[in-house]
């Protein structure tokens, strides 16, 4: 259902190493200062970690410019999800589709009926303000919000979009903010790869939270600082919303190690430049390699974070992702994302080398389908 099995891929393959593309982490490792943070939190795991996540949440507060009385810290932003559902208990919710598949699982575990909004492959460039010379004609001003949102007590936003990668413009976002305020719809707003965007990509919608009582905004700390196995994630909401959440949290849900290696990535100011700029060389290679390779039965769908979707044109999936698996390369089946029409793997993007892998698997599976037709 999710990438990064590596325990089920060597049950699959029968090999012991993988390159990992199927889950979408920074590959670079974590902020040096981890590793030692890590070591430091060592003698504490004889006692329970504070349950209120202090250092981590008066460490957030000052990086990223929020009261800590709107912070509440969890063990990733899928528990906390998971969290808010609980505490919200929604009677109606709208997810745009494809998305993570989190949203529907928390909701139907309350009871909640699911309204879709398609967006397909396009992503939220099918619903954008025409600013950036996208048609107007699609934007969120059209029936198919109003009618699906009138009434809904929560919507799922997702920015940047995960499977798709595109990203929702500030313009697009205020009208959604703007409606579902007139109608009382809250909005959970999940932001967990903001930080893969390059500067004149990258807004938040913390910024909108202080006149936004029905706002919440998810940040995850796990992939861009490539702690997965420690699972760190955040919200933000008014106080009255966090309060309500604390109700419905394991208090003990963010071991200290977690806590540890949160604060020590935060404190490192070089590192998320450092990581932009890496994957940013990775990606214009992999997307100029793969323009050149030209192949006739894939189609990249580029973006500006850490992954890419990969149409199949010709087949199904399968067995591409099978013959890049026995060749040691995972990559993502998209066919798990309801509302995604086509044939499409994820590919997340990694140093250089990897990626050459990447399109030299491509290119060796082009070769066997070709001679198969």
């Amino acid at each position: 259902m999710h990438g990064g099995n590596l325990r089920r891929a060597k049950e699959i393959y029968g090999l012991e190493s993988f390159v990992d593309l199927s889950a979408n982490i920074n590959p670079f490792g974590p902020p040096p200062g981890v590793w030692a943070s890590i070591e430091k939190g060592m003698k504490d795991i004889v006692n329970y970690p504070d349950p209120e996540s202090i250092g981590l949440r008066k460490t957030l507060a000052r990086h990223l410019d929020q009261p800590l009385e709107t912070i509440m810290v969890g063990n990733g932003a899928g528990e906390l999800i998971f969290t808010i559902v609980q505490a919200l208990k929604p009677r109606r919710v709208a997810i745009p589709i494809p998305t993570f598949s989190e949203y529907e699982r928390a909701a139907r575990a309350v009871g909640s009926e699911v309204q879709y909004i398609p967006l397909g492959p396009e992503g939220w460039a099918k619903y954008q303000t025409g600013k950036k010379g996208h048609s107007s004609e699609a934007n969120c001003k059209q029936p198919i919000w109003k009618e699906v949102l009138k009434e809904c007590d929560l919507l799922f936003l997702c920015s940047p979009h995960n499977p798709t990668g595109t990203v929702l413009e500030k313009e697009t976002f205020e009208e959604i903010l703007e409606f579902c305020q007139e109608i009382g719809c809250r909005i959970l707003f999940d932001e967990s790869f903001l930080d893969f965007l390059p500067d004149a990509e990258r807004w938040s919608a913390r910024d909108y939270l202080t006149a936004n009582e029905h706002l919440m905004v998810l940040y995850s700390l796990t992939k861009f600082y490539s702690i997965p196995g420690l699972r760190l994630g955040s919200v933000f909401a008014q106080p009255t919303l966090i309060v309500d959440f604390e109700k419905y949290r394991d208090p003990w849900s963010v071991n200290v190690l977690a806590q540890h290696a949160g604060i020590s990535s935060l404190e490192d100011l070089q590192y998320p430049d450092e990581v932009r700029g890496k994957l940013q060389e990775s990606r214009e290679y992999f997307y100029r390699e793969f323009q050149s390779a030209g192949f006739s039965n894939l189609k990249l769908w580029p973006t500006v974070v850490n992954f890419a979707m990969i149409e199949v044109l010709d087949q199904t999936p399968d067995r591409l992702i099978e013959h890049l698996g026995r060749s040691g390369i995972l990559v993502r089946n998209c066919a798990s994302f309801t509302g995604l029409p086509g044939n499409f793997i994820r590919a997340a993007i990694k140093d250089i080398p990897v990626m050459q892998r990447l399109i030299e698997g491509l290119k060796s599976w082009t070769g066997l389908s070709s001679n198969n037709v």
